[in-house]
């Protein structure tokens, strides 16, 4: 584990020095997201750099039988490619959220606002498809619950069917996350190395405004308002030019004086700063630490499926 790193005390401090500028609904969630930041930086900055995860090559039931023995081999190609996603997201994750430390460290807040809504984009499209996941998997238990308790070996097959559709069910939306894309990555790998890789079936992509409402609704917070403001200190407007401003005073009856650039140990641009990202930024704090909590006790699940070899109890 590498040393907990903490928020930058420098813009705490000119939050605490200067609460009574700061609007009273974003000091509260400033204050909040101080309380949030040693569990964030304990579920993703300060994990280990890397982490070595198997990746199967084939999700061939059968050439996982064949190789590894199991008798109902869905289960741990299920655990496999729901734990890539898993991982994938985390390491997503703790990069983006090193990198906002660092740009706001150094007072680069439109750095930072970038950073801000990648990092709300990626917990929000991560979370649709979990969410999903989830919702089927917890089906497929209600199935194996029936089927161990069906005396009818023909309704126990019918019931072991729904369940085996529900773990293809749980695969099919695990690889669209893993691999959905713009890109025709089978083209560009054999125009530009020659290498053939046969075209799977076309992944589904998902849009990030699709996510966020979806998530949005299903949470109840204020997601799609959040991303919007978001969005205005990203896009070249107004609002992002707004953040690299150091500071603005008057020169003459008709002119003003405006500085421009680093806003290192600047309180005032901290404080534009937090008055207008806090929020979106404890909403995407909080998401993916509640995300990384249910990812980890669905692997736990399957894991566990794996271990005793449900389906074969079943039957």
């Amino acid at each position: 584990m590498s040393e907990p790193r903490g928020f930058p005390d420098w813009i705490a401090e000119a939050a605490n020095k200067h609460k009574t500028q700061l609007d009273p609904k974003s000091k509260e969630f400033f204050e909040k997201i101080l309380e949030l930041f040693p569990h964030f930086d304990e579920s993703f900055l300060s994990i280990p750099p890397t982490s070595d995860i198997g990746v199967l090559k084939s999700y061939d039931p059968g050439d996982v039988r064949q190789h590894y023995g199991f008798e109902s081999p869905h289960e741990f190609i299920l655990l496999n490619i729901c734990e890539k996603f898993n991982f994938h997201a985390i390491y997503q994750i703790r990069e983006l959220g090193l990198s906002l430390l660092t740009s706001l460290n150094e007072g680069n807040f439109y750095v930072s606002a970038i950073l801000n809504r990648t990092l709300f984009e990626v917990v929000c499209i991560n979370y649709y498809s979990f969410r999903r996941i989830e919702s089927q998997l917890k089906q497929c238990l209600g199935y194996l619950k029936t089927a161990s308790k069906t005396k009818s070996s023909v309704e126990r097959k019918k019931i072991l069917n729904k369940y085996y559709q529900g773990t293809y069910e749980i695969f099919s939306r695990a690889l669209d996350a893993n691999n959905a894309t713009s890109i025709d990555w089978p083209k560009y790998y054999a125009e530009n190395f020659d290498i053939p890789i046969a075209a799977g079936e076309e992944a589904k992509k998902v849009h990030v405004n699709t996510a966020i409402k979806d998530l949005g609704e299903q949470s109840g917070l204020p997601l799609v308002e959040a991303y919007n403001v978001l969005s205005e200190f990203v896009h070249p407007n107004a609002g992002s030019k707004m953040l690299v401003v150091n500071t603005r005073r008057s020169h003459d009856p008709i002119m003003d004086a405006l500085t421009l650039g680093d806003n290192k140990n600047n309180a005032e641009a901290a404080l534009f700063y937090i008055d207008h990202i806090s929020e979106s930024m404890f909403y995407t704090w909080t998401l993916a630490l509640t995300l990384s909590d249910r990812g980890h006790k669905l692997l736990s699940i399957l894991d566990n499926l794996v271990s005793v070899g449900v389906t074969k109890n079943a039957r």
